[in-house]
């Protein structure tokens, strides 16, 4: 299982660069928090490593899967698309789906992307769920849920897709104190279980009790 190489990542906004020449690299079975004041780009570096955002010069890689920013636009949403297919991505708004179940929304992905059979796909959904501490939320919907019961789903829902490498927006937004241990917790066990972790935040509680590495970005920008 590989992790994930970022080599020379640049990316401008109105003709002001964001970051430039960003190299870092995350092995299976690590975790990496990337820190830093708000507008150095953060959110927009995760964005950039699965192909929400094209980078201005760089390459991203995954194994044989490239990500290369002076790719035709045909070329690079082919690379985009199996890139996400290998690395998962937990938004910091969690962007369940409202109108399903707990359940449902971490079946949605092998289901209608995988075309994976409901039976594999609940049977997985279900173990991911027990994974996580979320087991007993199966039935509900994300309106009754807490920020750190969706967190958890969301994160759960990535897995599902079982990626080799999985990206967090500022894990810790919705948490109090008391919860972002347990998270730090749940990360540094599905690191060790082979999982690359990259995670932005601003939480130094947060990314010390990871127990990765840290990365700090400076600059200026909006992102």
């Amino acid at each position: 299982m590989s992790g994930i190489v970022v080599e020379g990542l640049s990316k401008s906004f109105a003709g002001r660069p964001l970051f430039d020449g960003v190299s870092l690299a995350v092995r299976s079975g690590e975790a990496v928090v990337v820190m830093g004041p708000s507008g150095t780009g953060k959110t927009t570096l995760l964005r950039c490593c699965n192909g929400l955002e094209r980078a201005d010069r760089g390459t991203v890689a995954v194994g044989d899967v490239v990500l290369a920013a002076g790719d035709s636009p045909q070329r690079f949403a082919t690379a985009a698309l199996a890139m996400r297919a290998r690395v998962g991505f937990v938004f910091q708004a969690f962007n369940l789906f409202s109108h399903r179940t707990v359940l449902e929304n971490v079946m949605e992905g092998p289901v209608q992307v995988r075309r994976e059979a409901e039976v594999t796909a609940r049977a997985r959904a279900q173990a991911l769920l027990e994974q996580v501490g979320v087991a007993h939320r199966a039935a509900a919907y994300p309106r009754d849920l807490s920020g750190g019961e969706q967190q958890r789903i969301a994160i759960a829902r990535a897995l599902a897709m079982q990626p080799e490498v999985l990206l967090l927006d500022e894990p810790t937004s919705a948490l109090d104190p008391a919860r972002v241990q347990s998270l730090a917790d749940l990360l540094r066990g599905l690191a060790g279980g082979g999982l690359a972790l990259l995670a932005v935040s601003h939480d130094e509680g947060f990314a010390m009790a990871v127990g990765g590495r840290v990365i700090r970005m400076v600059g200026s920008g909006s992102g």
